[in-house]
């Protein structure tokens, strides 16, 4: 059955985003797994050279699942309160030792896992210490990653705003967000921010190919498209997800070059850092590759529909 894997470690961001995860899983009919990965803080900076015996292992280890039967108690709790005949989502609970994005592997090995959810990252120096695990799941997975901003509460998906600069793989990403919109009837508003490097007619030919191909290949009555003027992408997706009222926004992640990751990292690691709406980051199809590996990722997408 499909699957929503909720990412914790613990904290109240992450217990907000487990919450949120339920309430979509119940409106999705979807069962949820809780996932934890701890650190043995020898294999951690800053711990030095320190000893950990196989009994403090089994210690962090029993920790790890007593925290996550807690979390699980607390959202079963929450699924008393629905009517006797309403789907209750059933609750899982799976924890492993290291870096989560080292694991992801392993994690989507699942097959009936169609989402990846998580809160927003922590801050400040652990978080320097630490690393920024969220970037790294975002940079790793074939899967949507889910980003819940500290405090936000489930709300019925009635608007989802999805910012697409029209290339073809969209169409995928659209198809799996048209599926996710049938239940609650939301509206899907195309946000196309326009390139300064891009001339006016390369932009209405764009569009228009774009939108004809949606208009013949996406079965959908609710589909809007918008224009913001050009701007940098960084000050458009900003003014969008500032300005535009909507319950879900979506975007997906193109990866860099290795330069680029160097010195800099995507708008859509940035959003994802500062987001102050729920932001379903979808992987990037291959635009090259073996048909193989191409009609893999094309699954993964597609896995998410509905």
């Amino acid at each position: 059955m499909k699957t929503i894997a909720v990412l914790t470690d613990f904290s109240k961001r992450a217990e907000n985003a487990a919450r949120y995860a339920l309430h979509l899983a119940q409106q999705l009919k979807a069962n949820i797994i809780l996932y934890n990965s701890f650190l043995v803080p020898a294999g951690e900076p800053l711990a030095g050279q320190v000893y950990w015996s196989m009994e403090d292992f089994n210690a962090l280890q029993e920790d790890s699942e007593q925290e996550l039967n807690l979390l699980a108690s607390r959202l079963k709790e929450e699924l008393t309160t629905l009517p006797v005949n309403a789907f209750k989502p059933a609750i899982h609970c799976q924890c492993q030792e290291g870096p989560l994005y080292m694991h992801l592997n392993k994690l989507l090995a699942n097959k009936d896992i169609i989402m990846l959810v998580m809160g927003t990252h922590r801050k400040g120096l652990s978080s320097l210490i630490m690393g920024n695990h969220m970037r790294d799941i975002i940079g790793n997975t074939s899967l949507p990653v889910l980003v819940i901003p500290e405090n936000h509460h489930f709300k019925n998906i009635d608007k989802i705003i999805f910012a697409t600069d029209m290339s073809e793989t969209d169409l995928e990403v659209l198809h799996a967000l048209t599926q996710m919109a049938k239940p609650s009837h939301a509206e899907i508003t195309l946000a196309h921010i326009q390139s300064p490097e891009i001339t006016e007619k390369e932009t209405k030919k764009l569009t228009w190919n774009f939108l004809e191909e949606v208009a013949n290949k996406i079965n959908y009555g609710k589909i809007y498209y918008r224009e913001v003027k050009k701007t940098p992408i960084k000050e458009g997706l900003k003014w969008l997800s500032s300005n535009v009222t909507c319950s879900l926004f979506v975007m997906v992640h193109r990866h860099k070059s290795f330069l680029e990751q160097l010195f800099n990292i995507s708008n859509t690691q940035k959003m994802a850092a500062n987001t102050n709406l729920p932001l379903l980051i979808y992987p990037s199809l291959p635009v090259s590759g073996t048909s193989s590996e191409m009609a893999t990722q094309e699954n993964r997408i597609a896995s998410v529909i509905i």
